[in-house]
């Protein structure tokens, strides 16, 4: 009797602790902060997509979202694809959210882009850039482990593995929508593109003759290493891709330094400037700064994408019809809204470039 009391006691325990984990998680993702259509919507929005229902996952910072339109994919090639992505996203997050994904989805190719591995501030550890990913993640070991390594030192350690204590005072702002964040899944209705109408008059460096290298810095190589010797040994197919923006000579140094460590590893580098004339980039409409492009210049980057990809990868894109349903809608909407970002842009670019014209003609 005495043994069956203890059994009873220690299943009631662990039922309660159970319960209390749930409740406390569901109150975590709930208490953090929203932000419109940006971070939180489109992590959450990974989360949110059907079991292994993605053919591509990609990871890397604006360079991707403003870049890869993911459901004009969907209607090129009938390819499902996601961006993990985040401003500034660090390069040694990488490896961990190969692992997130690979919990749910079991993605054919997965796209790296590499502009992060070029910048000097990779070396530190900022803290709003590890929660825009860290913060936004599914409670889980793997998330745990993830912050526990990469905050090493932190004064404030524990509330990145338990963001509850920084958002614990959000209650005064939370929203109804606040609440469709529950479970942290809540489909992103542009499968994680971002819609740019906005314009900029850049100028264009063709790269094709600059074939010198310019080292990156030496943490960001030996995490390019250890990211590319994690995929060589789980067998998995990565596409590294540099996005076309207004680039120096010297960073192109360093795409090229990159490619080389990328291609000796057996994988292929795609990179965007030195294909930007292919693409028909224009760098008097297509871009809103000089690291972006607008709507008309994601499009035209993603046509390019879908058909090199369609060229040097044998990609299955068989779906359910729920899935396509899923992302022909999405793909209805990216139209409307490529619609109207286009006429904006095109009324902007006129104007900008009858400016500039006038301007250089009182010069003279």
């Amino acid at each position: 009797m005495k043994i069956k009391k203890q059994i009873k006691y220690i299943f009631g325990t662990a039922v309660f602790l159970a319960i209390a984990a749930v409740l406390l998680t569901l109150t975590t993702y709930v208490m953090r902060p929203t932000d419109k259509d940006f971070f939180r919507a489109r992590v959450a929005g990974f989360y949110a997509e059907d079991r292994d229902s993605l053919d591509v996952v990609g990871f890397g910072s604006s360079a991707l979202y403003r870049y890869l339109n993911s459901p004009l994919l969907w209607k090129q090639q009938g390819i499902t694809s996601y961006g993990i992505a985040t401003a500034a996203q660090p390069v040694y997050v990488i490896p961990s959210l190969i692992d997130e994904v690979e919990k749910t989805q079991s993605p054919q190719l997965y796209i790296i882009e590499t502009r992060r591995f070029t910048d000097t501030d990779n070396e530190v550890i900022k803290e709003n850039r590890l929660r825009q990913i860290a913060d936004n993640m599914k409670v889980s070991w793997n998330r745990f482990k993830m912050v526990t390594e990469l905050t090493e030192g932190f004064e404030d350690r524990l509330s990145y593995g338990f963001d509850l204590i920084k958002y614990h005072g959000n209650w005064e702002n939370l929203t109804e929508e606040s609440w469709e964040y529950l479970f942290n899944a809540k489909e992103h209705p542009l499968k994680g593109w971002s819609v740019n109408s906005r314009h900029k008059i850049l100028s264009y460096l063709d790269v094709k003759d600059i074939t010198g290298e310019i080292p990156i810095t030496e943490k960001s190589e030996k995490e390019l290493r250890e990211i590319i010797e994690k995929c060589k040994k789980e067998n998995i197919q990565v596409l590294f891709v540099a996005t076309p923006w207004q680039v120096t000579e010297e960073e192109h140094q360093k795409d090229n330094y990159i490619k080389r460590i990328v291609e000796e590893a057996g994988f292929r580098f795609l990179d965007g400037n030195y294909y930007a004339e292919e693409m028909g980039l224009e760098y008097n409409v297509d871009f809103y700064n000089p690291k972006h492009t607008n709507a008309i210049g994601a499009a035209k980057f993603t046509t390019y994408l879908g058909n090199y990809i369609r060229e040097h990868y044998d990609i299955k894109t068989d779906h359910s019809e729920e899935v396509a349903a899923s992302w022909d809608k999405a793909a209805e909407k990216e139209e409307k809204e490529y619609e109207k970002a286009a006429e904006k842009i095109l009324k902007k670019a006129v104007k900008a470039i009858k400016a500039a014209k006038a301007d250089q003609t009182e010069q003279y």
